[in-house]
């Protein structure tokens, strides 16, 4: 194996790394230091879910097409130094500006390496000539990374009584030597294999592309069940402190959830044996479900709720971004086409925990689950009969061309 290749193997290895060490270890006491600490309400505490869907909104498709034009690596060195930063926000500001920098800093830098990461690995693969494991190789990527989030979801909280600024620093750390590790990374260079691509490369290419192929839709529902994974769990811990748990027990909890969504990631290529249309059906159905039984359960259901949001939280994105990677348009725009899930993500992201968040204060926490979880249901059952028979309609007349 040349230097080269092994420089290739070690971006494999080290993709594991960035996604244990960019997970915020300090996130089971968000919620609690926002109200507790910081005198945050509800209704603030949404708000601050919703701008930072915003700071995503404007960063991610132009943060991703910026790391397709000056270099993966480049965009995944920026975007660890300002996530590296974020979690000092609520050590310098203990208040709304703290909190909700914080939040805005961790995923304003996200936006630089979400997509990227991603594209990084996928183009690792293709050099070596293994692009057909990307699913399992993140599934497994993924389940090492939340067994290391076990360990540090358990530990790091158990900091906060002696001085609640120490998780926060803490997480800073272990974002710090995420960005050491940036600078380690091997750069791919272009397969000389023939690839589909559009004929001109560009942003503007791709959203055409997008058009032709009608996969505005799919976005629009992709947004919304990815934003809704991302958000309808801010609200968790508040949920389970309204329901009675300790709060001491939050940690452990979500120990015990990225243990469980851990051994359900060494698994989860296998389910791409699906029908594209059917994984997204069924993807639905699971978030629909689980968010009302949470609006409908008492302390122990609705903890096993939370539970179970977090595994599909962990693992749906890796199927949805493997089916997307097969229909990208462009290898030269890997990044970008990740970053426009990740748009319809944050333009979602908007609504929902507002949304949630008006609803749980007008009818309680646990009630509020559930009718944001009807909600969804009627959302994301209209866009996605919408899809379904937009693509049929196309099939058929491709057919009858």
């Amino acid at each position: 194996m040349s230097p080269y290749e092994r420089g290739l193997a070690w971006n494999i290895k080290g993709y594991t790394l960035f996604r244990t060490l960019n997970k915020r270890a300090y996130l089971p006491l968000i919620a609690v230091y926002a109200v507790s600490v910081a005198g945050l309400d509800l209704g603030q505490f949404g708000l601050v879910a919703s701008l930072t869907a915003l700071t995503s909104l404007v960063l991610e498709i132009p943060s991703g097409y910026l790391s397709d034009r000056i270099g993966h690596k480049k965009s995944l060195i920026l975007g660890c130094f300002i996530m590296a930063l974020s979690p000092l926000a609520y050590v310098i500001w203990p208040n709304f500006t703290g909190v909700l920098l914080g939040s805005a800093g961790y995923f304003g830098g996200y936006a630089f390496i979400s997509g990227t990461l991603d594209a990084f690995l996928h183009e690792s693969l293709l050099e070596l000539d293994r692009e057909k494991e990307y699913g399992r190789v993140v599934g497994r990527a993924q389940a090492v990374s939340l067994l290391g989030n076990v360990v540090l979801v358990s530990l790091v909280p158990l900091l906060y009584p002696l001085d609640h600024r120490l998780p926060f620093l803490v997480g800073s750390l272990l974002m710090t030597a995420s960005f050491c590790l940036s600078f380690f990374l091997t750069t791919p260079r272009r397969s000389k294999r023939e690839v589909a691509e559009l004929e001109s490369v560009s942003f503007m290419n791709l959203m055409r592309s997008l058009h032709v192929s009608r996969a505005h839709l799919l976005f629009l529902f992709l947004g919304v069940t990815g934003a809704a994974s991302d958000k309808v769990p801010e609200f968790r811990e508040i949920y389970l402190q309204v329901q009675g748990m300790p709060v001491i027990y939050f940690g452990f909890l979500l120990a015990i959830s990225s243990l469980i969504a851990a051994l359900a990631s060494f698994n989860i290529h296998k389910l791409e044996f699906l029908p594209e249309r059917a994984y997204y059906g069924l993807s639905a159905a699971v978030l629909v479900s689980l968010t009302i039984l949470a609006g409908i359960g008492g302390l122990w259901l609705g903890a096993a709720c939370m539970i179970l949001l977090v595994v599909y939280n962990r693992n749906e994105i890796t199927l949805t971004q493997s089916y997307l990677l097969r229909r990208c348009p462009t290898r030269e725009l890997k990044a970008t086409y990740l970053s426009t899930l990740a748009f319809a993500k944050a333009l979602n992201g908007l609504w929902i925990p507002l949304a949630l968040g008006y609803l749980a204060s007008a009818y309680g926490i646990r009630a509020g689950y559930g009718y944001f979880g009807v909600i969804l249901f009627v959302l994301t059952g209209i866009v996605l009969l919408g899809y379904s028979r937009q693509k049929s309609m196309r099939k058929a007349s491709l057919s009858f061309d």
